[in-house]
């Protein structure tokens, strides 16, 4: 009964804690243009594998997994 009592406390508390941020959290118009801005710019994407090769690191085929 007490594991309960206290979850249900962690989730209200965690509920709470989302609330008051999204509340207080103000995101500047400047952020979002300029984030606007750079996925216009139309970026190559890179990929993970060529990350790891420029970090000189490498991961064997035998320990790749799917992404599902």
């Amino acid at each position: 009964m007490t594991k309960i009592i206290g979850a249900a406390v962690a989730i209200a508390v965690t509920v709470v804690a989302i609330v008051a941020w999204s509340k207080f959290a103000v995101v500047k118009p400047e952020a979002a243009a300029a984030t606007n801005a750079a996925a216009a710019e139309d970026r190559p994407i890179i990929s993970p594998f060529d990350i790891t090769m420029k970090h000189g690191k490498n991961l064997p085929p035998e320990d790749w997994r799917p992404a599902n």
